[in-house]
């Protein structure tokens, strides 16, 4: 006859030994827990000073922080002014270039027409006459336009707080 697992005998030792191990946790701890009525140690010198330097490491991080946010904005209207500065400035440079191409040819004309010193001393200075015109038409130009867009400065993050001296340990007592 095959013997099975589940047999009256081991149920029996399985409830006795249930029963046996929830008798021993059952019981409760009599003794009231003590209250504490010492209050918490005072905080030492170097305990305050690292506070406070935690304290300045968080403000120096929020200003660096916050510094470099503004340079970033900064930044980027900097560049849309460079490059609405550049686009004004870019028909008058043009307009200047084919003035001087101009110049150029008519002088050269001018000299090759020419039959005499006098008559190439002339265009020479027709030719720088009207160089200097344009240029004076150019800088007009660019000085009704306004000043440059100035690039701002990079922000300067200040001192960074240096953390406190941590104190020697006592020395040991003498006997």
């Amino acid at each position: 006859m095959k013997s099975s697992f589940i047999s009256t005998r081991n149920v029996a030792l399985l409830v006795a030994a249930g029963l046996l191990a929830g008798t021993g946790s059952a019981f409760a701890d009599t003794t009231p827990a003590p209250t504490s009525t010492a209050t918490a140690k005072p905080l030492t010198d170097y305990q305050k000073a690292r506070a406070a330097y935690s304290d300045a490491v968080k403000s120096y991080a929020a200003n660096r922080k916050s510094s470099q946010e503004q340079y970033k904005i900064a930044m980027q209207a900097f560049g849309v002014a460079r490059k609405a500065f550049n686009d004004a400035r870019k028909p008058i440079l043009e307009t200047f270039k084919a003035d001087l191409t101009a110049v150029r040819a008519a002088r050269e004309s001018a000299i090759a027409a020419a039959t005499t010193a006098q008559a190439k001393l002339a265009a020479n200075t027709a030719a720088k006459a009207a160089v200097a015109a344009a240029t004076a038409k150019r800088d007009a130009a660019v000085a009704a336009l306004g000043a440059a867009p100035v690039e701002p400065t990079k922000p300067v993050a200040g001192v960074r707080p240096t953390p406190p001296v941590k104190p020697a340990p006592k020395a040991p007592k003498a006997k």
